[in-house]
C-alpha cells in the first residue's frame, strides 16, 4: 500500500508506529507516534498495517473515492531549496561517555552517546571489543546535528570492554559529495572509568564527559603513555634517592606490618563461576574479618591488598572504613612497595 498521510504504519527496526502526517521528501516520512510526538522516518523502514482504517481525524474518509480526491488534494513533499542544493560535507562523528554521577564516579552508571556534530546524515554501527571478539552494541541512522545515547554501562560492565569501535557511512538527500567511510576503534582498555580528569567540560553536554573522535584517540592514547612514564620516574626516583639500608635490628613485634591479599585468587581456589557481585561480598567479608581480628591483636597497620583494577574494591574498602570503623584513620599504602593498589590501616594511634 502506498504511504499517504493517515496511514497506520509500524517501525520496522523499532516497536511501535503511528500514523502518517507528513512528508519531508521522496524518502523522509513524518510519523505522529502513539505518545503524540512527530518524528521523522525513513520510508523505507516503516511497514504499513494491515487491515488500516483510517478516520475523519486523519483526514480521510471511509470511502476509497473519498480517499482518493483526498491523495488530489495532498500538498507536495514539502522540500526547501535549501535542503535540495548541493553542500559540501562538514563536521564529524564523535562518540562520547557521559556518567550519570560525576562526583560517584565508583558507583555511577555511564551512557554511551553517538554525536553527529555534521551536515550530513549517518548510517552506523557501534560495537565493543571483550576479549578478543566483538559484539553488536547498536545500528541505525542518525539526523544531522543530533545526538543519541546508545548504550548504558554500570562500572563493572564498561571495564571489562577493551575497545570501541565505530564504523559507517555519510549521505545526504538530494545533490551530495562523496564522503569516506568511517571505520576507527577507540582503545580503552588503559582507562579508569572512575578517575575524574578522563572527564572534561565540552560544548555537547551539559555534564563533563570523555570524548571520542576520529583524530583524538591518538591523544588520549599520548596522556595514558604519559601517565605510565611519570609512574616510572616516580619509581626511578625513589630508586636513585633511596639510601641503601642499614642492617636493621629485629623490628619489634608490633611493629610489625600485616598484610591482607584481597586478590580473589588468594582468598578463594575456583571462582570462574562466581558473578562480580559474589566475588566482591567474598573480598569484603574477607577484609572486615582480617581488620576484626587485627584490632583485637597488638599490632599497630595493616595494609589491604586491593589491587587498581576498576576501583570498585578500593571504593568499598573505604566506605566500609568511614562508615563503620570512623575512628580508624587510613591512607594510600608505600606506592614504592605497592603502587597504587593498597590501602593502610592504622589501628592505633
Amino acid at each position: 500500500m502506498k504511504l499517504q498521510i493517515g496511514t497506520k504504519v509500524k517501525f520496522l527496526n523499532a516497536t511501535g508506529g503511528g500514523i502518517v502526517r507528513g512528508f519531508r521528501d521522496d524518502k523522509i516520512v513524518l510519523v505522529e507516534t502513539d505518545d503524540g510526538f512527530e518524528i521523522p522516518v525513513l520510508a523505507n523502514e516503516l511497514i504499513v498495517e494491515e487491515n488500516t482504517s483510517y478516520s475523519p481525524e486523519d483526514n480521510l474518509h471511509g470511502t476509497t473515492e473519498d480517499q482518493q480526491e483526498a491523495e488530489k488534494k495532498l500538498p507536495v513533499a514539502e522540500v526547501s531549496f535549501e535542503e535540495k542544493k548541493y553542500m559540501d560535507f562538514a563536521g564529524e562523528i564523535l562518540l562520547a561517555v557521559v556518567p550519570e554521577n560525576d562526583k560517584l564516579l565508583h558507583v555511577s552508571k555511564f551512557g554511551l552517546f553517538l554525536v553527529n556534530d555534521s551536515n550530513y546524515y549517518f548510517q552506523y554501527v557501534v560495537s565493543a571489543k571483550e576479549s578478543g571478539v566483538s559484539s553488536l552494541i547498536h545500528s541505525g541512522t542518525i539526523e544531522p546535528d543530533t545526538k543519541l545515547k546508545v548504550e548504558e554501562f554500570s562500572q563493572t560492565s564498561i571495564a571489562r570492554i577493551k575497545a570501541f569501535c565505530l564504523q559507517g557511512s555519510f549521505f545526504k538527500y538530494g545533490l551530495m559529495s562523496p564522503v569516506e567511510p568511517l571505520n576507527v576503534v577507540f582503545e580503552i582498555e588503559d582507562i579508569s572509568f572512575y578517575k575524574s580528569f578522563y572527564f572534561k567540560d565540552n560544548e555537547y553536554f551539559h555534564e563533563r564527559a570523555l570524548i571520542f573522535r576520529k583524530d583524538n584517540h591518538e591523544e588520549i592514547r599520548a596522556v595514558l603513555d604519559q601517565m605510565k612514564e611519570q609512574d616510572l620516574d616516580n619509581i626511578v626516583k625513589v630508586k636513585e634517592t633511596g639510601h641503601q639500608k642499614e642492617p636493621s635490628k629485629s623490628p619489634k613485634k608490633e611493629d610489625v606490618i600485616e598484610e591482607v591479599d584481597l586478590h580473589i585468587g588468594e582468598i578463594v581456589d575456583n571462582y570462574a563461576e562466581l558473578s562480580n557481585g559474589e566475588i566482591l561480598n567474598i573480598q569484603m567479608s574477607r577484609f572486615e574479618t582480617a581488620l576484626e581480628t587485627a584490632l583485637r591483636g597488638t599490632g599497630r597497620r595493616i595494609v589491604f591488598i586491593h589491587g587498581v583494577g576498576n576501583g570498585k574494591l578500593k571504593f568499598e574498602l573505604r566506605k566500609k572504613l568511614d562508615t563503620k570503623y570512623p575512628e580508624l584513620r587510613y591512607q594510600d599504602a608505600s606506592f614504592k612497595e605497592y603502587g597504587y593498589g593498597a590501602t593502610m590501616v592504622y589501628l592505633k594511634s
